[in-house]
């Protein structure tokens, strides 16, 4: 009865540890392949950093739920390394990751007006993380202050990805369109057909 239950304990650390390194792979990918998205004409990479976005808040969500699950065990022995278990740690960073890359914030336009969705999320995710952190209040005190630092960023990163597809949503963009309908526009240096291609090329290199 004992060894079962730690190989269950064995098991919910090592599925937690799996999570997390594919959560930061994923991460690293969009990384370095978000800004280069819409330049490349290669289908298969496109496609590739889709997928990744759109399983790095899946990876991330559903791996903080399982840190959650944890309950008192959060605070128990390794057993793989006989040392105190740091799965508390590890909850921020998830919040951390739940921010994104700033080089991908949205992988289309229509990602933008999901910004509620988000914020609901940012939510459940920040009491997911508090309730980890009540969790291993009295256990691992010298980690508390360096996790609560990571939450705390963790809170700004994912607020600031928040932020950036509120503004970025369509509804959001007609208001502020609106307000500058009637005014004139500025004078142009170079003539209207140049000047309508450079916008042409901005638009298509954003």
């Amino acid at each position: 009865m004992e060894l079962a239950m730690i190989l269950v304990q064995l098991w919910k650390v090592w599925e937690i540890r799996m999570l997390l390194l594919l959560s930061i792979l994923v991460q690293l990918f969009l990384f370095f392949t978000g800004g280069i998205r819409r330049r490349s004409s290669n289908h298969l990479l496109r496609f590739l950093i889709w997928m990744a976005y759109l399983a790095a808040d899946m990876i991330a969500f559903y791996a903080l739920g399982q840190i959650s699950r944890l309950g008192n065990d959060i605070h128990e022995i390794d057993p793989s390394t006989g040392t105190e278990s740091l799965a508390f740690f590890w909850a921020p960073f998830l919040l951390l990751h739940l921010g994104g890359q700033d080089t991908i914030t949205a992988f289309s336009s229509e990602d933008n007006n999901l910004w509620l969705r988000h914020l609901v999320n940012l939510l459940v995710e920040v009491s997911l993380t508090i309730y980890v952190f009540w969790k291993a209040v009295g256990h691992s005190n010298q980690l508390l202050i360096p996790a609560l630092f990571v939450f705390i960023a963790g809170i700004i990163k994912y607020g600031e990805r928040i932020w950036a597809l509120k503004y970025g949503s369509k509804s959001d963009l007609n208001s502020t369109s609106t307000q500058y309908e009637n005014d004139e526009l500025p004078p142009l240096s170079v003539a209207k057909e140049r000047y309508r291609d450079i916008a042409c090329y901005a638009l298509h290199t954003a």
